[in-house]
């Protein structure tokens, strides 16, 4: 995320009130772009099949394997992404961006074949069509592409190219499913997959072609990314538990008695995922915010702070940018929690009141209430640990982020199944978690001094691991 954060900090710096709204809808389509975008285009397509009186069927379908695309992708990439975070920021840092490009078709290569084995062995045995099954399954593949090449997209600085290319491939789609179901009358599932498919198609490819054009040099190393899956495991079960925790809740009641099976093949709970989804939406602002201002105004202080300790500076300078470096970031925190709860009381109303136009029974609007008030606690405990991983504490976001996906799924399943509370659930555990994060950064904050001083090795050796000797072996490395 260095590329973003150096460009929003020049943004965010400028005195012109029109550039720090710049710097608030650059971070909002780099950090939530994609993801947001889905939501648009699926909801949109979605009441417009209804409004054109699509059978039932057809609109359950495509809800059903759109949902899973993109729960899906988002876990199976989950892990790979933090790896690759890390990876690209090492390798920028250390000037050898020859690396960069290479790693990209290699994670994309993995991801791909992985997806494919899943996507063969799940509809192996769906009586759905030949094309319904291809068609869907080049969503995914789109999907999964975007969320790693979003992560790569971080090193640009051009952020109207990302603007322009995100809004031409959302327009595309929706220009498509219009003409597909308005004009020429299909109004299948199929026709609006197509949509989907070329506008996700043709955002992935300018994605590529401004990626492209920043990282020129590919040495063919493609898969030399891996041996940061040996150095740093727990970055990848961060990622997979941090999605594994945002949806188990979700598949907890799919296997519930709210579980509804469509066309033989998707098992879901629209009951229970429609709220959801619309509450989910609270949560985006919270990483606009964390982009704007803990990547910006903090990333001074934490930088000044190693700068001083780096550059031998007096124990007192030391202690002073550590202060310095704290009182930010506690005020920074603290205007997230009261930004983001002003958008969770705005979210309740705005619910209430026009959720019920959407078709939203009473039991889903508590529901919707419920997980709303709940994504105020996650997130600030996604910020906690965000903020743990940027002080190397990986450990401690690992248990934050496996604590969270456990009492997320089994909080669920005794709720909903002993005492019929659908989202108490996610609320409980994003409670309890939140408690849990913020008593683990304070606890890593408390102790910054000795995990800085003491704990580091006085003399770091680069040791060869096993899947680098394995890659030499088979000549995937020079």
């Amino acid at each position: 995320m260095a590329g973003i954060g150096f460009q929003l900090k020049e943004l965010y710096n400028q005195s012109n009130f029109f550039a720090q709204l710049r710097a608030y809808g650059y971070s909002a389509v780099t950090a939530v772009g994609p993801m947001f975008l889905s939501i648009l285009l699926i909801t949109i397509a979605r009441e417009w099949l209804m409004h054109l009186d699509t059978p039932s069927s057809e609109v359950n379908l495509f809800m059903a394997s759109v949902q899973y695309a993109f729960v899906f992708s988002q876990i199976l990439t989950g892990g790979f992404l933090f790896v690759i975070s890390r990876f690209v920021a090492d390798q920028t840092f250390m000037e050898k961006e020859e690396n960069v490009l290479s790693s990209m078709y290699g994670a994309i290569g993995i991801v791909l074949l992985i997806g494919f084995i899943a996507a063969v062995l799940f509809y192996w045995s769906s009586p759905l069509p030949l094309m319904f099954k291809f068609i869907s399954y080049l969503f995914f593949v789109e999907l999964n592409i975007i969320w790693i090449l979003s992560m790569y997209v971080s090193a640009l600085k051009d952020y109207r190219k990302i603007v322009k290319g995100y809004l031409l491939g959302v327009a595309v789609a929706a220009l498509i499913i219009w003409a597909a179901t308005g004009l020429l009358g299909f109004e299948t599932a199929i026709a609006v997959f197509i949509g989907l498919d070329i506008g996700f198609l043709l955002i992935a490819i300018m994605l590529l072609r401004d990626i492209f054009g920043y990282f020129q040099l590919n040495n063919k190393q493609y898969f030399y990314f891996l041996t940061y899956m040996e150095k740093y495991p727990l970055l990848f079960f961060v990622g997979l538990f941090y999605y594994l925790g945002l949806y188990g809740h979700n598949m907890a009641v799919w296997i519930g008695d709210r579980k509804v099976i469509v066309a033989d093949t998707f098992l879901m709970a629209p009951y229970y995922d429609t709220p959801v989804f619309y509450a989910y939406l609270s949560v985006l602002p919270a990483l606009i915010l964390f982009m704007v201002t803990l990547e910006t105004t903090f990333y001074t202080t934490y930088k000044k702070y190693y700068g001083r300790i780096l550059n031998g500076f007096p124990l007192q300078d030391i202690e002073s940018a550590k202060q310095e470096m704290y009182r930010t970031l506690r005020l920074e925190i603290l205007f997230l929690a009261q930004v983001q709860l002003l958008v969770t009381f705005v979210f309740l109303f705005i619910g209430v009141r026009f959720l019920p136009f959407l078709g939203l029974t009473q039991d889903q609007i508590d529901i919707f209430i419920i997980v709303v008030l709940g994504s105020w606690f996650l997130s600030l405990m996604i910020t906690f640990f965000l903020i743990l991983l940027y002080f190397d504490e990986r450990k401690a976001a690992f248990s934050l982020t496996g604590l969270y996906a456990l009492i997320s799924f089994s909080t669920t399943i005794l709720f909903s199944g002993q005492f019929g509370l659908y989202g108490a659930g996610m609320f409980t555990a994003a409670a309890l978690s939140f408690v849990y994060g913020s008593r683990m950064l304070i606890k890593q904050l408390n102790e910054i001094d000795y995990t800085t001083f003491c704990y580091q090795p006085i003399i770091y050796k680069e040791k060869i691991t096993r899947t680098e000797r394995f890659l030499r072996k088979i000549g995937s490395l020079d």
